[in-house]
């Protein structure tokens, strides 16, 4: 009876920390963030994220199961294209989709996304950690895992697809705590394998390029050991097949209401995420780039020992002269000093137990190691075969080097005691530096002017707005150097503001493209018409009238600080005058011509 009501104090006060861990995320992130009213929009990556969770909403079929409908006319409208090369991110764009249907429209969906993610991430990692290393190691790593995980927070909003890396650190803590409760011959419950399971197929709703293919190229450098390990505990030959019925049923005996929750769960989650994921993978697998350059973005190993302090860790890129690699992002290549001390402590201490930390030593190391040309040691994973830069390993350090470091053991010597006191120290610097950094710049959101304007261009008769210049562009460069996108720092995400307007778009930005896909824009010569400060001659104009008038336009969206002033007002001379206003991030102003099509008629 004692240890009856012992066991259910213990669960209470588990519980408790959880829910205050959840809140102390919760009160950490909400600064970061600041707005929760209003759209995030900066005229930077951060529009795609919308975008796409917009796009599923209009473009996906639940009957008999999950299918999107890649190829359509929204974009790169009136060719088509297909979006299999869109920022994808099942879960998130779920979240959105949802969020708009109900709501009826765009709004603000991604910040509680966000911080949804770095909750779960922070208690999902206390709670799988806390029976095996206690209460204070697992809660300095369910912290280390979220809000401290600077690199990825300074990935917000603008890279949300790799700042959202919930599903990648609990695959990667839950494998980790499978080696070792195998390693000290712990008996493992099948709900645990189901556990398992349930956050892969959850992995996959995350993106699929760089924040999955870490917790998968994990678990693969696992999977032998875990093998090794069960076939050690279990070395006759006739036992799987004698006793592995009787598991199941004994498990299921014992615990029920868990394992058909855990089934129930992996039922739906296969359901949602598995068809979408085969088939963008499938569309993506159709197209060959290995006659494009390929990038060289890489990150130097000795990033690791760049400590959080001031004057040492800055943003943009210092260091690039001494380390000759490429910089993306603030804290690119480190997780923290303290962290790799700690776990260079707690290897060292641990070294002995090979098959537990050999995984993750694995992983780190190819990582490091990983440059995209020269020694591309990610790719000889299938999910890395589009990993253009080895810095956003970053993302999954924290989470490997906390593993490293979670054994560690305060000393019993006074000398190295007070070296563990410094190493207290050093983290709480380093937690305050990354984090106040990230203070500094919050997240840019649409304002009133930029929406009522949207909504302008929404009520107007059409199916497409043609931005003027507008971007047709890869994140590998095609397009580029054709001339269809004269400015990619301008424009490249104007395309997505078309989720407040509901009209399709000309040009639209990938994270990758390839050459088939701008064929129609060459083909019509588009790249003549869009070169910079270029004037319209006659036939120029004919053509550009007959686009406009056969692909039913509703109107333009004219960007006077791109063009010159004989430019705009040549538009405007031709198409009638503007009947709103307002300034796009990072494009400037821009001015709504609508379009009608018996005036146009009636210069013929």
């Amino acid at each position: 009876m004692v240890t009856i009501h012992y066991s259910y104090k213990k669960y209470r006060i588990t519980w408790l920390i959880t829910f205050l861990l959840g809140v102390v995320v919760i009160l950490l992130s909400s600064p970061i963030i600041r707005n929760f009213r209003r759209p995030l929009s900066d005229g930077t990556d951060t529009d795609n994220y919308e975008f796409i969770g917009y796009y599923l909403s209009k473009n996906i079929t639940f009957w008999p199961w999950p299918h999107l409908q890649l190829i359509t006319k929204q974009s790169f409208y009136p060719y088509g294209s297909s979006q299999a090369f869109a920022c994808w991110g099942l879960e998130r764009d779920y979240w959105y989709a949802l969020c708009y249907r109900l709501f009826g429209g765009p709004g603000p969906y991604l910040q509680p996304y966000y911080v949804f993610s770095l909750v779960v991430a922070a208690t999902g990692t206390f709670l799988l950690l806390q029976s095996r290393f206690g209460l204070l190691r697992s809660l300095v790593a369910g912290l280390t895992v979220s809000v401290f995980n600077f690199y990825a927070l300074f990935k917000f909003p603008v890279h949300m697809s790799i700042c959202v890396v919930h599903w990648m650190t609990l695959c990667i803590i839950a494998t980790y705590c499978l080696l070792h409760d195998l390693l000290n011959r712990q008996p493992i419950l099948l709900a645990y394998w189901l556990l398992l399971v349930w956050l892969h197929i959850q992995l996959i709703s995350q993106e699929l390029g760089y924040v999955a293919g870490y917790a998968l190229t994990f678990s693969v450098l696992s999977f032998p050991v875990v093998a090794y390990l069960l076939i050690r505990q279990f070395p006759q030959p006739g036992y799987w097949l004698k006793y592995t019925g009787q598991y199941i049923r004994t498990q299921y005996a014992n615990y029920p209401v868990r394992i058909n929750c855990l089934l129930v769960l992996i039922l739906i989650s296969g359901w949602l995420f598995i068809p979408p994921v085969l088939q963008i993978a499938g569309a993506v697998l159709k197209l060959d780039f290995s006659a494009l350059p390929q990038p060289r973005d890489w990150s130097h190993p000795a990033r690791l020992l760049i400590p959080y302090i001031p004057g040492i860790i800055t943003y943009p890129g210092n260091y690039l002269d001494y380390l000759h690699d490429t910089f993306e992002s603030f804290g690119q290549g480190s997780p923290g000093l303290y962290l790799i001390l700690m776990a260079g402590v707690g290897l060292w201490q641990n070294r002995r137990r090979t098959l537990l930390w050999l995984p993750v030593v694995m992983t780190i190391i190819l990582c490091l190691a990983y440059h995209p040309v020269a020694f591309p040691t990610l790719k000889l994973f299938p999910w890395f075969a589009f990993n253009r830069a080895g810095g956003r390993a970053t993302l999954a350090y924290p989470v490997l080097f906390i593993l490293l470091a979670l054994p560690i053991r305060w000393p019993h010597q006074k000398g190295l005691q007070g070296l563990g006191v410094a190493l207290i120290l050093l983290m709480g610097v380093e937690w305050y530096t990354g984090y106040s950094s990230r203070l500094s710049s919050p997240p840019i959101v649409a304002t009133d002017d930029f929406l009522a304007y949207c909504d302008i261009v929404k009520r107007q008769p059409g199916e497409a707005v043609l931005d003027w210049p507008f971007c047709v562009i890869g994140a590998n460069g095609v397009g580029y150097k054709e001339g269809l996108c004269p400015y990619y720092k301008e424009q490249n995400a104007t395309f997505a503001y078309r989720r407040f307007y509901d009209k399709s778009t000309v040009g639209q930005y990938y994270p990758r493209l390839h050459p088939s896909q701008i064929q129609p824009f060459l083909r019509d010569k588009w790249p003549r018409l869009l070169t910079p400060g270029r004037s319209f001659t006659d036939a120029d104009w004919t053509f550009m009238d007959h686009f406009l008038l056969r692909n039913k336009f509703a109107g333009i969206n004219l960007y006077p600080d791109l063009l010159t002033r004989a430019q705009t007002n040549e538009f405007i001379k031709r198409y009638g005058q503007p009947i709103a206003k307002t300034q796009f991030p990072m494009a400037g102003q821009v001015l709504f011509i609508p379009l009608n099509p018996q005036s146009i008629l009636h210069d013929y």
